[in-house]
């Protein structure tokens, strides 16, 4: 099976702000995770805001069945990972190819 987009997530400034345009706009509706994550509860691909500053571009996180196996083929390409991130919706890990492109992996929680 082929690996495809399973998570993303926008960069906001602020939660409550970004929650109310976007809510506004795509009638999108949020479950507060933690301080720094709202996780969006309406959409067909899960999704959510992060607090993490504003960015130009989404954080795209492709799904892998065992992330720990994503890792270390990563690396055998060539590649380089960061630290496991875990979390309500499941682990992610930031990683970068053989060329310097950015992409994360997420290992998707049952129920997401």
């Amino acid at each position: 099976m082929a690996v495809e987009l399973g998570y993303y997530t926008l960069s906001v400034e602020d939660l409550d702000r970004a929650a109310a345009f976007y809510g506004a706009l795509f009638g999108w509706e949020f479950r507060r995770e933690h301080e720094t994550y709202l996780h969006v509860t309406n959409t067909a691909v899960p999704m959510g805001l992060t607090a993490s500053g504003p960015s130009s571009q989404p954080n795209l996180y492709y799904s892998v069945d065992d992330v720990d196996a994503a890792i270390k083929r990563v690396r055998e390409l060539g590649g380089t990972t960061g630290e496991i991130i875990e979390s309500k919706s499941g682990r992610g890990c930031a990683c970068t190819d053989d060329q310097g492109t950015e992409i994360s992996l997420w290992q998707p929680a049952p129920g997401y």
